[in-house]
């Protein structure tokens, strides 16, 4: 059957293969050549492969407008040409010379560009292709290159930050450097005191007067003009450079200014009439005017980033703008300078936001076969999930900016799959509280850093209180307190620390069929009871982006129970029975490449927890790792996939089926393509191909009287315990939040020994989307039972998830 359905595949793909490689023209005018293709032909071997599709695609960007060919695809197989352009040698021509322009201004300043033009006849019209040759010989290299600015101070400046440059010598010489060296050094002077100079006074020169490197608005026929007049090498051309002060620069732009005097209005209200009799105080030299006493005068200073006599930058006024906007108090930040002399007085318009917030959304799941079946309801198999967020938020608490949020959630999971009047309708339930008190500094013990140096530094204090009904098993009601610093190092670069986490969970209102679980699955008796965390946690988020390429990566470093905290306490024996210890170690890559209309995106996640001490075998529950679901294994629903090589539940169990591990390995890359805009610029339809991999483990032996558990984490297994999934989906971009609609198979099965749990889902209409049916029974003809095939295999091969915005 493998055999036959390859072949079929295979048929499949050459058929798509050779569709798509036709372009169906549509709406163009008879009797008149129209052009059908460009293509790009580049006459040089010293281009890679790689940097020959890179610049031929940077060349298809240079042709003029009224010989551009723009097709649009159709189901990704079929594409056609609307409306092409009537062929003319002219357009032809233009877009060869923009395109020795921007040969030009990549240094290939002696480049050759021609095109021929191929007819073919139909009945009714003549189609035209059209290649462009490309030459682009030999690049001009920079020989030499030096400052020669004629100010002692900004020439000391200049050598300093010579490592820095963006012209390197022997290097291509290029507009996009020569703009990026002296936008460069621009900003080196601006931050060093030079509050008048613009990139208007620099100028590169060359061998001769080269213009054309620094003005954008020049003739590329000029520039190559120019070029070829300052450089004669054809085989090997060089240049000489250097970065002057332009001559028409006027010489007050090249003064030092210094900070003068400092006014803030922190109750701006955004109209240019503000009353004349405002309160005035003045603290550190600073003056403040306001109408109303909202900020404390001493908060207001402490966010400033520059002092009066102190030498004009630009990175300070910048980060003082940023450090008023990121406390969230103002929803309009607005910094002006005026100049006098060669000092400069600076003004802080700051407009408050409103000081109460209240924000309010709804979030939801769907998950189908869900193998976490509900111990006395038949077939919980379909689960919707929904939930309603509210919060209540104070922005301004103390006249200090210090946020308090209450935040409040109540969620309910259905179970769909129940059967009429059974009351077993609701699978679960959820209610909890969070308030958080946000500092926007650091407090007790970091207070004496200087915190000039930190960007958006805040402490925070939390608390917190749930209560989990799970319908026939448990209840659960948690506690937790938290006191935490935030910091920004550098750009990007996030520290979380919490020195003190405290998290308490009682399980009660346990269930018979519940306790008996436990007891039949001894994993889960480890897991499922009373417990008590206390520790500290450090986390670490870098995020770095590059044009269209971003990436991140995340650490989380975890502990409960070290000794100092077990002295501090007094090793309190009332608390020794329920205080869990152990350590857990996350870290988490993200990448993703991003292209006008589809995107890559990859992620990676390995988390450890491992008991210490006592005689714990895993993590508390609530601390433990799963897989499945919207966000992660979507082949299988929460909670659905390991521990282990653990098998798959008897479908239609009357058993708790939770899987939760203490480690946890995952990999998974998602394709992603815009489909069509359902309503311009506000509702895109998008389609998606994904694969996940990875399981979870436990991480001790749980079989009484040892010996291997195959819920175990064990090197050697890895591969042969790893669940694959592959899928598709569909999603709703609404722009603010996306609907996310994946359909996952699982072609590898760790519960599955055979073939190392490889398999092929008989993917089919049937197994999809057909309903039990009565049929006759195998023992008494006579009476009819349901015929659940169907149902068991969607069961064991594939799951259907609902969810909002991007996995990862």
């Amino acid at each position: 059957m493998y055999k036959n359905i390859a072949v079929i595949f295979i048929a499949i793909l050459m058929a798509c293969f050779a569709l798509s490689s036709c372009i169906y023209p549509r709406k163009y005018q008879k009797n008149k050549p129209f052009i059908y293709k460009n293509n790009i032909t580049i006459d040089d071997n010293q281009f890679s492969a790689e940097e020959s599709k890179s610049l031929k695609a940077k060349l298809l960007t240079q042709l003029d407008d009224s010989a551009k060919v723009i097709t649009k695809d159709y189901i990704f197989i079929f594409s056609t040409l609307n409306s092409p352009p009537v062929y003319d040698s002219s357009y032809a021509q233009k877009s060869t010379k923009n395109m020795k322009g921007f040969l030009t201004h990549l240094g290939y300043y002696n480049a050759q560009v021609h095109f021929k033009a191929d007819t073919i006849v139909k009945k009714d019209h003549q189609k035209i292709s059209i290649t462009y040759l490309v030459k682009p010989k030999n690049p001009t290299l920079i020989d030499t290159f030096a400052f020669r600015l004629k100010n002692k101070d900004m020439q000391n400046l200049a050598l300093k930050s010579l490592k820095s440059s963006y012209v390197k010598q022997l290097t291509p010489v290029t507009k996009a450097e020569i703009l990026a060296e002296i936008g460069r050094l621009t900003d080196t002077f601006k931050n060093n005191g030079y509050y008048k100079i613009t990139p208007d006074d620099l100028k590169m020169r060359g061998d001769t007067a080269i213009d054309a490197l620094t003005n954008i608005g020049d003739d590329p026929f000029e520039n190559i003009r120019l070029i070829a007049e300052a450089s004669r090498k054809r085989d090997s051309p060089t240049i000489k450079l250097g970065l002057v002060i332009n001559p028409a620069t006027d010489t007050f732009r090249l003064k030092k200014f210094y900070i003068n005097q400092i006014t803030i209005y922190p109750d701006y209200s955004g109209n240019d009439n503000e009353p004349i009799s405002l309160k005035t105080d003045t603290m550190q030299g600073v003056f403040i005017k306001y109408q109303k006493y909202l900020f404390k005068n001493s908060f207001l200073t402490r966010n400033l980033f520059i002092n009066k006599g102190q030498l004009y930058r630009q990175l300070d006024i910048v980060k003082t703008a940023n450090s008023f906007s990121k406390l969230g108090a103002w929803q309009n930040v607005n910094v002006i300078t005026k100049d006098s002399a060669n000092q400069l007085n600076v003004f802080l318009y700051l407009q408050p936001a409103k000081k109460i917030g209240f924000e309010t959304n709804i979030e939801t799941s769907y998950s189908i076969n869900s193998n976490t079946n509900n111990v006395s309801v038949a077939n919980a198999g379909n689960l919707l999930g929904l939930s309603l967020n509210t919060s209540l938020q104070n922005r301004n608490l103390g006249k200090q900016g210090v946020k308090w949020i209450n935040a409040f959630r109540a969620g309910v999971e259905f179970n769909l799959n129940a059967q009429r009047n059974s009351g077993r309708n609701i699978n679960s339930n959820e209610i909890s509280y969070t308030s958080t008190i946000s500092i926007p500094k650091l407090v007790y013990p970091f207070q004496f850093i200087n915190q000039r140096n930190l960007d958006g530094a805040q402490s925070f204090i939390s608390v917190s209180a749930a209560n989990t009904n799970r319908i026939d098993l448990f209840k659960l009601f948690s506690l937790g307190f938290s006191i935490g610093y935030e910091l920004n190092l550098k750009k990007n670069r996030i520290f979380t620390i919490k020195p003190v986490n405290v998290e308490f969970s009682n399980l009660y209102n346990r269930s018979a069929a519940f306790d008996a679980t436990l007891q039949a699955n001894p994993y889960l008796r480890y897991s499922f009871n009373t417990a008590l965390v206390i520790g500290s946690s450090i986390g670490y988020t870098q995020t770095k982006n590059y044009q269209n390429k971003q990436h991140t990566i995340k650490l989380n470093f975890e502990e409960s129970g070290a000794p100092f905290f077990l002295l501090s306490l007094g090793a309190v024996k009332s608390i020794e029975k329920d205080l869990r210890q152990f350590i857990k170690l996350d870290a988490e890559y993200t990448a993703s490449i991003i292209h006008k209309k589809s995107a890559q995106t990859f992620r990676a996640f390995l988390g450890i927890g491992a008991p210490v001490g006592k005689s714990d075998s895993a993590l508390p529950f609530f601390k433990q790792y799963f897989a499945g679901g919207p966000n992660s294994m979507r082949g299988w629903p929460v909670r659905g996939i390991g521990p282990g090589a653990k098998p798959l539940g008897i479908y239609n169990q009357r058993l708790l089926n939770d899987r939760t591990g203490d480690i946890r390995f995952e990999l998974n890359a998602e394709y992603r393509h815009d489909l069509l805009q359902i309503k311009p610029n506000s509702i895109v339809l998008k389609w998606a191909i994904f694969t996940d991999i990875g399981n979870i483990w436990n991480w001790r032996n749980t079989v009484q009287g040892g010996g291997y558990d195959s819920l175990q984490f064990n090197f050697k297994n890895l591969y042969k315990q790893l669940g694959v999934t592959v899928g598709t989906g569909f999603r709703l971009d609404f722009n603010y939040f996306l609907i996310r609609f994946d359909l996952g198979f699982r072609f590898k099965r760790p519960d599955i020994a055979t073939n190392s749990g490889w398999q092929l889902p008989d993917i089919n209409f049937n197994n999809l989307f057909r309903k039990g049916e009565k049929v006759p029974s195998s023992t008494d003809p006579t009476v009819f039972v349901n015929d659940e095939r169907y149902r068991i295999w969607r069961y064991e091969n594939f799951n259907f998830t609902i969810g909002l915005n991007y996995p990862f």
